[in-house]
This record gives C-alpha cells, structure tokens and sequence, in this order.
C-alpha cells in the first residue's frame, strides 16, 4: 500500500502533500467500511428468530475411566447471564443418556446451560452457550476433594506448591557458597 502511495505521488508531484495527507483521506474511508461492514457481519448472528419452541437439552454421563454411568442425578439448569430462568432434573438410563425439555419461555439464544450430575461421591459439572433448539451436553464425572474444592482449585493447589518448590530450589542455590 506504501508502495502504491509513493508511486501515485512520484506520478502527480503537485498532489505531493505527504504519507499523513493520504492517511487522513485512507482514515475516514477504513472507518466507513468498519462501520458498514461490522454491524452486518456481527448483526447476522443477532437476527437470529427468537426461539418458537422448547429447548431440548440431552447427553451422556461418564464416569472418570470413560464408561456410561447408569442412575446418575442430572440437573440442567439454564442462565441468561447471571438471571435464573428455568432448572429441570433427571436420571441417567443403563447408557448413561438423559434428556431434558424446556419450554419456549425459560430459554432464548445466547443463554448458557449448565449440567450437573452426580452419582455416589462422584460429580461433574459442563455447560454451554445456547446456539440452537438443540444442544448435546455430555458430562464426565470426577472425584471432587472437598478441601481443594473441585477440579480448577486442585490444579490452582498444585501450581502454587509447584511454583512454591521452585522459588525455595531457586533461593536455596543461590545462597550455596
């Protein structure tokens, strides 16, 4: 583009007003098609009809070795933000698969849908963004420890002693004589 500026002026000496004269015309046009261009693109996703229906939510529950839990409690619960809108429960069959329905009132796209299920000490938490009418959420189960607080706040645990382990190595050959 440069390149192409330079050109056009070495061709036109009179028009040889600088780089930052064709930058100030090269502006507003970059901002027109911004303005133009964005919303069309970014407001396609948002016109998206309002939903006509309800709101099939369905999946399968595995256990942490990867096979189908059978009678595990499922409870799906959707949120437009951090607004409660609807919550239905259910039970996980021989192949590990639950369906839920919701009506057309308690969900709409863009709204997120959480899917908890437990069996026994096990649980396991998934969720997901509502794109369609139809979503398939599956859930893996896991031991939680109650003092580390669940799968994110052990791998925050374990980092923290591992950075701890190195600070104290780090120290420790430094002051070595």
């Amino acid at each position: 583009m440069v390149r192409m500026v330079r050109t056009f002026m070495h061709k036109h000496p009179r028009r040889d007003k600088g780089l930052a004269s064709v930058m100030a015309i090269l502006a507003p046009v970059a901002l027109l098609l911004m303005v133009a261009v964005v919303p069309i693109h970014v407001g396609s996703r948002a016109t998206i009809a309002a939903p006509i229906g309800p709101l099939i939510v369905d999946g399968t529950v595995y256990s942490s070795a990867g096979s189908v839990v059978n009678g595990a409690t499922v409870v799906v619960t959707i949120y437009n933000g951090t607004t409660y809108r609807g919550v239905q429960s259910t039970t996980s069959d021989p192949t590990g698969f639950y369906t839920v329905t919701f009506g057309n009132s308690e969900w709409d796209i863009g709204y997120t849908v959480f899917v908890a299920a437990t069996k026994g000490s096990d649980s396991g938490l998934n969720s997901t963004v509502v794109s369609f009418d139809f979503e398939t959420i599956d859930v893996k189960l896991g031991t939680v420890i109650p003092e580390l607080g669940g799968p994110a706040m052990t791998a925050l645990t374990v980092s923290a002693i591992g950075m701890m382990v190195v600070v104290y190595a780090r120290r420790r050959r430094s002051y070595s004589p």
